[in-house]
């Protein structure tokens, strides 16, 4: 997403969607590599929002105060503590306090159905998803950064195993790392994923309440993305447990058919809007990302 080609996005956005639209005011969380504010990513997003909608409020997460410690936690970090964070710092918001619009970009994605299962206060009306790892991934993806001092680190720390408590406490990929061939070990060690897909034997049922009460899950997903394996977790599918040669659709997982989190309630309702995208992770147009998007669940 170069200068040009967002400059000639925003122009085409707005004959597009029209300057009388209005909408909610809308979060948005970055993805790996990533930052709240790079112009030529969540940057161009917030300016292509608010020139298709103007007036409308954006508030891009930012953990840590500045983007050097933001792009840093985006891989060397707690992320409950991060779901935390952001809980208090949107409640405590007043421009967002009626409630919100969510879009989460790769990690960010399923970053904010935490924070919709786990917080929603203020409540999240239509949560979209573009390439989130809802079901994790069974590989860990390759640490992209022009911080190769920031990649060592992540290595070093992988190095005693994704689902050591050094690897859990500070790996943010690692947290989400689920290998369908040790399940028991997965739904013991790992820190975050098990609990905000409610997997282990004691079942949350607020997280089933928050995600039901949404008016939009949308799961887009990269039709040829090789960063996040198996891809098909954008829409909520993986590997058969024991069985990494055996993809599993969401309605075809446990999980969905008993409805742990409430995925079957949303979609027999129609709530849940599967979208691809072509390309690898997160080759993401202007033009796309407006037409399905910013009119159909944003204004």
């Amino acid at each position: 997403m170069r200068a040009a080609v967002v400059l000639r996005y925003l122009a085409f956005a707005v004959l597009l969607c029209g300057a009388e639209l209005t909408s909610r005011p809308t979060v948005l969380w970055h993805g790996m590599g990533d930052t709240c504010c790079f112009p030529f990513s969540m940057g161009a997003i917030k300016g292509l929002i608010q020139t298709v909608l103007p007036g409308t409020y954006v508030y891009s997460v930012e953990i840590g105060g500045n983007i050097i410690s933001d792009e840093l936690q985006g891989f060397i970090s707690n992320v409950n503590n991060q779901v935390d964070f952001v809980c208090q710092t949107v409640k405590a918001d007043p421009n967002l306090q009626g409630g919100f619009n969510a879009v989460g970009f790769s990690q960010g994605g399923q970053f904010l159905r935490a924070y919709v299962e786990r917080c929603n206060d203020p409540p999240v009306f239509n949560l979209v998803s573009i390439g989130g790892q809802h079901q994790g991934v069974a590989d860990i993806p390759d640490c992209t950064s022009v911080n190769s001092t920031m990649c060592s680190l992540v290595e070093e720390l992988l190095a005693f195993g994704a689902y050591s408590s050094i690897a859990q406490d500070n790996v943010v990929q690692a947290q989400y790392f689920k290998d369908p061939l040790d399940i028991p070990t997965y739904l013991k060690a790992n820190r975050f994923l098990p609990d905000i897909n409610n997997e282990r034997t004691a079942k949350n049922g607020t997280y089933k309440k928050h995600l039901t009460s949404l008016n939009a899950l949308v799961l887009a997903q990269f039709e040829y993305d090789t960063v996040v394996v198996p891809r098909e977790s954008e829409w909520f599918g993986r590997y058969e447990n024991g069985n990494v040669n055996k993809l599993l659709t969401m309605e075809e997982t446990i999980e969905y058919q008993q409805d742990w989190i409430g995925l079957k309630t949303l979609n027999d309702a129609g709530k849940i809007h599967f979208l691809s995208i072509p390309g690898n992770h997160m080759q993401l147009t202007m033009d796309w990302f407006t037409k399905n998007i910013c009119r159909p669940f944003l204004a």
